[in-house]
Formats: structure tokens, sequence, C-alpha cells
């Protein structure tokens, strides 16, 4: 079994404050924490962590960032054979501003530009595919060269060029903008009918499976005529950043080994919940020891 991610690979340098930011000030931030991001890196690495075989499609420069998240991947055990190393561009950064006194977080990406490249691809075939919406002309090569793979999305925002892929992934798990932006409806805990506009909005663009992540409200989804809630794992937030990441990560590996939809959306959520009590999107990927421990603490009956 194993996991092709395809996407966005990014050095973070995340700074936490403990004031809210204002215009035309300066500041003095005593602490900074820098590891590797971007959605479909921060996947491969928790799944070649968890143990799965995994590769990384992504693009990265050859310089010291670039040379950072080769390091921080291949020590997960992620292949990075299939990594486009760039000597003409800059390895994409974010700034990360948390706010200390509730963790979440603003991000200043600056991204490659785009660019369609020859692909060295990994030397197995794929059971699982995970793609984050950027690197459209490889998903799309992927997708063609692997169709008995499953495919699963991470969709963080609507964007209409990607609707051709939107519409052929096996699992559209996107997020409460998402939803909002394609459906313009409000999802409202408190109003079931909301979900089921939500959700019928949402099958207009995706026939198969789709999960919607609420951040703190947790997570729903539709089997048949039915809509789940799958509530929150509560925590200490100190910093959300990467949360959506690994949550789409532990998804796919739960994928890659044949769990429910259910058990893998609790884990998925347990593992995400996790994430955030740590400064630093890669550096929060919880270890699988740890997820099962978490686990007995909160007497959650799934087999992981």
């Amino acid at each position: 079994m194993s996991i092709l991610s395809i996407g966005q690979a990014v050095y973070d340098i995340t700074f936490p404050a403990d004031t809210p930011i204002v215009e035309n000030q300066k500041y003095r931030i005593p602490q900074r924490v820098e590891c590797m991001g971007g959605p479909a890196a921060n996947a491969a690495y928790l799944c070649a962590l968890w143990g799965s075989r995994t590769s990384l499609i992504a693009r990265i420069g050859e310089d010291l960032f670039g040379q950072k998240i080769m390091g921080q991947l291949r020590t997960a055990g992620v292949d990075t054979g299939s990594l486009k190393i760039d000597n003409q561009l800059a390895t994409s950064i974010s700034c990360i501003i948390v706010n200390q006194q509730n963790g979440h977080r603003t991000i200043l990406n600056n991204p490659l530009p785009q660019e369609n490249f020859e692909i060295k691809w990994p030397d197995h075939s794929p059971d699982v595919i995970l793609i984050d919406g950027h690197e459209k002309e490889s998903i799309l090569k992927a997708v063609e060269r692997y169709p008995q793979a499953i495919t699963l999305m991470d969709a963080g925002t609507f964007k209409p060029e990607l609707l051709d892929i939107i519409k052929a992934v096996d699992y559209l798990v996107c997020s409460k903008d998402f939803a909002y932006q394609y459906s313009e409806v409000t999802i409202d805990m408190n109003d079931d009918q909301t979900w089921k506009d939500t959700f019928s909005r949402l099958e207009e663009i995706n026939a198969n499976t789709i999960v919607i992540t609420l951040g703190s409200y947790g997570s729903i989804y539709k089997k048949g005529e039915n809509i789940y809630h799958i509530p929150p794992f509560t925590t200490e937030a100190v910093d959300t950043t990467g949360a959506g990441d690994i949550f789409h990560g532990a998804f796919a590996y739960c994928l890659d080994n044949n769990y429910s939809l259910e058990d893998t959306i609790l884990i998925s959520s347990l593992t995400s919940s996790i994430s955030v009590e740590t400064l630093g999107g890669q550096l929060s990927i919880p270890t699988l020891e740890n997820v099962r421990n978490r686990k007995r603490e909160r007497g959650i009956e799934i087999n992981i």
C-alpha cells in the first residue's frame, strides 16, 4: 500500500505574538519557530511518519530553505525522488503570526509561479493520491497515470479553475470556507436544514464522498440520505497552523489502511486536535503512538 501526495511544499517561519497586530507599529517577538510547511508536504510527512510508503510531487528551490525541506521530509521517510528542485526559483516561504491568546494564525505565503514541469514518477503505483489544489497539471497527469488509485482532495478554498478535478475526486474533504464559497449557504450547527442545503449544492460538483471540516465545531459528512456530525476533540490550542494539513494526512493514511469513513474522520479529527497543542505545522505532527495514547486516554473505541 502506498500514498502519493501532490501540491505545495513551503518553509514556514512562525512568530508567536501575545498582543493583536496593528498597522504602523513595531513588535519585538522573542521567539520564532522554523519548519517545513505546505498542505501536501505536511500530509506526506505524516503518512511516512506513520509507516505508509509515501512519495511527494512538489517544487522547491535549490536554496537553503529547499535543502531544509528536503532534509525534514527524508527524516520522516518520505520518498523525495519526485521533488522538482529548480535552481531558477526561490523556495516558497510563509510568515505566520500566531495569536497566543487563542492559537489562531495569520499566514502570509509567497507561492511559486504556476509552471508545467516534467515529472519523475515514483517507482511504485500509489493506492491513494492526496492533492491540495496546487500543481494542477501534475495532478491531472497523476490521475491519468494511476486510474486505480483512490483520490482525496484537501479543498481549502473554492477555485473555479480546479472544477474538473473537484468533480473527479473520490473524496472531497473541504473546509467550511470552501463549502460557503460554492454553496453560499452559511452552516448553522443548530439548523440541520443548512447542512442539507450545503451538501445539496456541493453534490452538484462532486457526486462521490464529501466531508466538511468545521474547525472548532468538528466535521459533518453525508452517508446515503443522512448527514452525520462528528464533534471536535477539545484541547487547548497553541497554534492551529497545519491542523487542516494534518487532518488530511491522517485521512489519507486511513484510506490507505481501509478504515471506515466514520473511523477515518474520528482518527483525523483526533490527530488534528493534538497538533494544535504545539507551535509550528510540521513540528506539531504527532506520532502514531502519540495518537494511540490519546485515544486510550479519551476512551475512544477505534483500532489504530
